[in-house]
């Protein structure tokens, strides 16, 4: 199944075969987790996240159209799952500030520059926590994610305008929390992907 579009996995599902669901959850799990837990800070609830992601895909496969993409839907799931997360008072952040999920070094780096990274890694994560949940939506989409503004306006049910503003006007704010920080903040920009 592995050489099946998108598309082509999901119109199996949507047939009743939910065979292609591992390849699915295989492609986008991580995604998925990553911008949940980066959203929301908070690795349990992201697990939570991810895994209802998926079975929400399978019970409202029907609702899926192919004229969009399948990681467009997935993440406006996601999105969905956090911010009701966000509205329940009870649920607050229970990781620390210094756990992360963090890319793996390439083996040529040395010890300093992991290190350099690592550091640069938690400064973004704190200066994320500045955004507000719209900004924070807008950037790990566009910039962690790869998604288009208008794939991000489709998630967040706002205009491809609003979405340019949340991105300008978050981009300002971690320019400022970064920049701010004489030990490598202009390193600490360069590393935003």
């Amino acid at each position: 199944m592995k050489h099946l579009s998108d598309q082509e996995l999901m119109s199996i599902v949507q047939a009743g075969d939910f065979a292609p669901a591992s390849e699915i959850y295989d492609r986008y799990s991580s995604r998925i987790y990553n911008f949940a837990y980066r959203f929301l800070k908070n690795s349990e609830a992201a697990e939570d996240a991810t895994q209802e992601v998926f079975v929400k895909m399978l019970k409202h496969a029907g609702q899926f159209h192919g004229g969009a993409k399948l990681s467009t839907w997935l993440f406006s799931i996601t999105a969905n799952w956090c911010r009701d997360y966000l509205r329940k008072a009870e649920n607050r952040s229970k990781d620390g500030e210094d756990v992360l999920i963090t890319l793996p070094a390439p083996a040529e780096l040395s010890p300093e520059r992991h290190l350099e990274r690592r550091e640069d890694e938690q400064r973004i994560q704190k200066a994320l926590t500045l955004l507000s949940p719209d900004q924070r939506e807008a950037i790990l989409l566009s910039r962690y994610q790869g998604l288009s503004y208008a794939e991000i306006a489709q998630i967040s049910g706002c205009s491809e305008g609003a979405v340019k503003t949340r991105v300008f006007r978050a981009m300002e704010v971690l320019k400022k929390a970064l920049t701010g920080d004489a030990r490598g903040g202009d390193r600490c920009l360069t590393a935003i992907p």
